[in-house]
């Protein structure tokens, strides 16, 4: 438990400050070819749903962790020697005069429940000067090589190439934060996935990140922030592994704490909508054992419904 707080700690303390410039070794990996897999026919069967619902957590989480990771490279020398501690990553700013930093993965995260290989490229503006992260509206675009994450439980992965916009709308970092005010990150993401069974497919993002401070406590909050047909809070959309087109809306924000002593990224309340051509799957988060919304302490996980080909109900509670 120590160890975690004191990752939390560090990826607060380095979030929102500017770039770095020091040195190490770059390897970037050429993109994968992509393996054609014949899928199975969606029927609304439980494995079919809850592979649907895992895939998604698994993306927006290691999205999240990735995000994190990259802007945690935008910073000052003494830092960067604390952030190459991280088990397995090495950070390459011997091009962070022209704004480019390459953090590169060679294995198990420190506490050894994933497995991470491939590359994350970080470039923010330049035009003759850098235009440091904390900047008003400043953008950083991140490139995925091959960045694969594997879980060490069930030995199932993501791999992720593509790349991700990330501006910071109203500027600032972490001492704007602590005074009081509000940090907003706007996503826009155009992501080629490759699931463990092979499968690949193009996904979209749109969101918005949201950082706020109280009583000790840093919450991100994260929202679909497009209209896309006719949904307004879009946030992901796409092609699932079984081949069905669909939209991620997110009618309820999903809020974590992270950082502060309690609940550190469990998912409070909030409401996630995937809608295919076949079935329509809500996930809810911040419920307790049996499904049930809970209003105070940690949550223990997210559920699921959906309505089967027999048009029967259907849910499923996950831990986190």
């Amino acid at each position: 438990m120590n160890t975690k707080k004191s990752i939390f700690k560090l990826v607060l303390a380095i979030a929102f400050t500017g770039l770095t410039i020091a040195g190490c070794k770059k390897e970037e990996t050429p993109p994968q070819t992509p393996t054609t897999v014949t899928q199975p026919t969606p029927d609304g069967s439980t494995s079919q749903q809850t592979q649907k619902a895992k895939d998604q957590n698994n993306f927006d989480s290691e999205c999240n962790r990735a995000m994190d990771d990259a802007i945690n490279a935008m910073q000052d020398c003494s830092q960067t020697r604390d952030v190459q501690a991280i088990c397995n990553m090495t950070i390459d700013t011997s091009m962070a005069s022209v704004g480019k930093i390459t953090l590169t993965y060679t294995g198990n995260d420190c506490l050894n429940l994933t497995s991470r290989t491939g590359s994350i490229v970080v470039q923010l503006p330049y035009n003759g000067i850098v235009t440091t992260w904390t900047t008003l509206g400043a953008k950083a675009i991140i490139t995925f090589n091959n960045y694969k994450v594997t879980r060490l439980s069930d030995n199932k992965s993501l791999t992720f190439n593509g790349s991700h916009s990330i501006k910071n709308v109203n500027g600032g970092g972490i001492v704007q934060l602590l005074l009081g005010n509000t940090i907003v990150h706007q996503v826009r993401a155009n992501m080629v996935i490759t699931f463990d069974d092979g499968t690949t497919r193009t996904w979209m993002v749109a969101k918005t990140r949201t950082f706020t401070h109280a009583l000790g406590l840093i919450t991100n909050t994260i929202a679909g922030d497009t209209t896309f047909g006719s949904y307004s809070h879009a946030a992901v959309w796409g092609t699932n592994r079984l081949g069905q087109p669909f939209t991620v809306d997110i009618p309820t924000a999903i809020s974590y704490y992270m950082a502060g002593s309690v609940c550190l990224y469990r998912p409070m309340p909030g409401v996630v909508v995937s809608y295919t051509t076949a079935f329509t799957l809500t996930t809810t988060y911040g419920v307790d054992i049996f499904g049930t919304v809970m209003t105070s302490g940690c949550p223990y996980g997210y559920k699921f419904n959906w309505v089967d080909i027999n048009n029967a109900p259907q849910q499923v509670v996950l831990p986190y």
